[in-house]
């Protein structure tokens, strides 16, 4: 299931410009927001992450990746995908100098199980 969730946002990655979909569920929107800020600062909450979310913190340039982005952030809903007890969202985040998609997974506790930044193309 996992493999599939990667395939999808790499699907996503493809395509010049998805359009966003309503975003039915701002509370996680506000939280992804919260969990990039801390990213971009430096300083992310630990207890946001599972055992496999944090390590995905460990990825070289995320941090600089998040830099050129507007703050407070302005994220738009591109996809939202359920896997068994996970959620799986995936959303555009407006920085500079490009935009940049953005990939995570909660599970059934709303601790995050996986987070990835990639450049729009």
């Amino acid at each position: 299931m996992k493999r599939n969730a990667l395939f999808i946002f790499l699907a996503l990655l493809c395509y010049e410009s998805a359009l966003a979909i309503p975003d039915e569920e701002p509370g996680v929107t506000a939280q992804v927001i919260e969990v990039l800020e801390g990213v971009a600062d430096g300083k992310p909450a630990q207890e946001r992450f599972t055992e496999r979310g944090a390590t995905y913190l460990a990825a070289p340039g995320l941090q600089a990746a998040m830099k050129g982005c507007v703050r407070p952030l302005q994220l738009e809903l591109l996809s939202r995908n359920v896997f068994g007890e996970d959620r799986l969202y995936v959303y555009r985040a407006k920085c500079a100098p490009q935009m940049l998609r953005i990939a995570i997974d909660f599970n059934k506790a709303a601790r995050v199980n996986r987070l990835e930044l990639a450049p729009e193309r």
